[in-house]
């Protein structure tokens, strides 16, 4: 890195995380830049708003194969801090959770299948993720001791994901409910993984099916968000169309609504992307119900 300017330098260790500015920046480009065209705005940003003697034909990906830092982290995931997981804790949540994906795999196929297996599994699917979220919260108190407050609990990601569990004890019919919180459950999982795997059995650090997973993972974890987000939004508009044929309620639409909140409110640069696209819309929609007290009978 000798080679690089201060501004290069500048550029590289800037904390797009956690920068407002940026993310506000971001929600405002129509159409959303792809993944691939996302370092050509960055640098225009930087430029313009940080060190105009940043040149924005500069290539940094010589320069980023060298770091440790992956540029998955870097940018779209506002989870960017790493902790250190230690003890039984963190291999017994890993293993629950992938429990509770592999369980939520069946059950979605009894839904398209339309068996009526899954009416008894419902609430059992409901009750699993709650306490995947609570022990996910669990084990970032359990690392995070001396900065983990009761505004964390409710402000970070597992705390908005955890409330939304809340909404599968009323719509357990619809895949559509559940890909937000199973996405979640997805990334945590491989985000844990990546932790753990130096300290897992061989069986499992050596498997080729759960190496070229991790691999896809690895491509896809910006997708990823990217696609929960859509969902995220677009559910909004699936829960009002439920209202109409009874298949939801408007205590439904108000939980949602309050996750639909703390979502805005949350520093997910993804979501403010699609919002910024399709959520004011929906939003009006919502507003259109409430204020005119539609009663569904």
């Amino acid at each position: 890195m000798s080679n690089l300017t201060a501004a290069e330098e500048k550029f590289l260790k800037h904390d797009w995380v956690n920068d407002k500015n940026w993310k506000l920046y971001l929600s405002n480009l129509y159409p959303s830049p792809s993944i691939n065209n996302i370092e050509k705005y960055k640098k225009k940003y930087f430029q313009k708003n940080i060190d105009k003697d940043l040149d924005i034909n500069t290539n940094f990906s010589s320069v980023k194969d060298q770091k440790q830092e992956s540029p998955n982290s870097n940018f779209y995931s506002y989870n960017n801090n790493i902790y250190s997981y230690k003890g039984k804790l963190p291999v017994i949540i890993f293993f629950y959770s992938t429990f509770v994906l592999c369980a939520s795999l069946f059950y979605f196929l009894l839904l398209s299948l339309n068996i009526n297996l899954y009416k008894k599994l419902g609430t059992f699917m409901s009750l699993s993720y709650l306490f995947a979220y609570l022990g996910l919260l669990l084990l970032d108190y359990k690392t995070q001791k001396n900065n983990f407050s009761l505004v964390n609990f409710f402000s970070c990601e597992k705390g908005h994901y955890l409330s939304y569990s809340m909404i599968l004890f009323f719509i357990k019919d619809a895949v559509l409910i559940f890909l937000p919180i199973f996405l979640t459950l997805l990334i945590n999982i491989y985000l844990i993984y990546k932790q753990l795997k130096s300290s897992l059995v061989p069986f499992i650090q050596k498997n080729y099916y759960i190496n070229k997973l991790v691999s896809y993972m690895d491509k896809m974890i910006l997708n990823v968000y990217m696609m929960r987000a859509n969902i995220e939004i677009y559910n909004l508009l699936f829960i009002i169309i439920c209202l109409f044929f009874r298949r939801a309620s408007l205590l439904n639409l108000i939980i949602y609504t309050h996750f639909f909140k703390l979502k805005y409110a949350s520093s997910d640069s993804y979501f403010h992307a699609c919002y910024s696209k399709n959520g004011v819309h929906l939003y009006e929609m919502y507003n259109m119900i409430t204020k005119n007290k539609y009663t569904i009978k």
